[in-house]
């Protein structure tokens, strides 16, 4: 009876794990595109293991909220973030690759504070997400 109770016990933790394991993967990212997005920001949180990042946003859908995800804190600090850069109730844009299942946010890769400077990310195998004078869409779609 306790080996099998210590054996679903394991089962259970492993089973819990697995969407951990998932949610820390980038493979829902498109790495080849850049897309950039601008709004006020509701809710920002730079904690490991990565950022949340949320705006509101008015577009063709409406006015709206999009939730991006993005580097870990040591990350944001190389590539030149300070903690009160940006906050809540700031206009700023994001550049950021998207969702590939469509939906709306994504992997922040760059932005630009209310106070118009950039904080930038490298993206491997994509060099133009390392400047904003680069080949990045700036569409906003």
């Amino acid at each position: 009876m306790r080996k099998l109770t210590i054996t679903a016990a394991l089962i259970g933790l492993l089973g819990a794990a697995a969407p951990l394991w998932a949610h820390h993967s980038a493979a829902m990212f498109d790495f080849t595109q850049n897309r950039w997005s601008e709004g006020v920001v509701k809710d920002i949180r730079v904690i490991n293991p990565h950022m949340t990042l949320t705006l509101v946003v008015s577009d063709a859908k409406g006015t709206h909220d999009i939730a991006f995800e993005g580097h870990s804190v040591n990350n944001f600090y190389r590539a030149g973030w300070r903690p009160h850069m940006v906050n809540v109730g700031d206009k700023i844009r994001v550049r950021y690759n998207p969702r590939k299942d469509g939906l709306d946010g994504g992997f922040v890769n760059g932005f630009v504070t209310a106070q118009g400077r950039e904080v930038a990310f490298r993206v491997p195998g994509n060099e133009s997400s390392s400047s904003s004078t680069g080949t990045a869409d700036r569409s906003g779609q």
